[in-house]
């Protein structure tokens, strides 16, 4: 929904690219999307609550692309060398703030391969990121 664009802008202008010109020396110039809008519930389990995906307020972020082509994916470059490493560790704990739950590999199994980003609201007005 149009409450994402504003975030998912900032976080990319202000967090990701200067996080690649420095990893890098090259800006992202696309990501891939792993889901964004779906109307289902949390992990796809029946009974469980309603995703913030089905509310237009998600997005899973796969990889990202830079200049030169180089893919840098959440599932080989969370574990793997060190720029990429760096990278991703960086952009994902910036996240937190902007967006109200990050979630990415270390936070469970259903997020191994993508950062989750979204601004679901809680009642303490918390964010959680892991």
């Amino acid at each position: 929904n149009c409450s994402m664009a504003d975030p998912l802008h900032e976080w990319l202008e202000n967090t990701v690219q200067p996080t690649a010109q420095r990893t890098f020396g090259e800006s992202v110039i696309s990501i891939d999307v792993a889901a964004s809008y779906a109307c289902r519930p949390r992990n796809n389990q029946r009974g469980a609550k309603m995703s913030e995906h089905g509310f237009g307020n998600a997005i899973d972020i796969a990889a990202f692309t830079l200049e030169s082509g180089r893919k840098v994916t959440v599932a080989k470059g969370w574990r793997g060398g060190s720029g990429e490493r760096r990278f991703l560790h960086a952009i994902h704990d910036q996240a937190c703030g902007p967006f109200r739950t990050v979630l990415g590999p270390d936070a469970d199994r259903a997020h191994w391969d993508h950062i989750h980003l979204d601004l679901q609201n809680r009642r303490s007005g918390s964010s959680y990121c892991r």
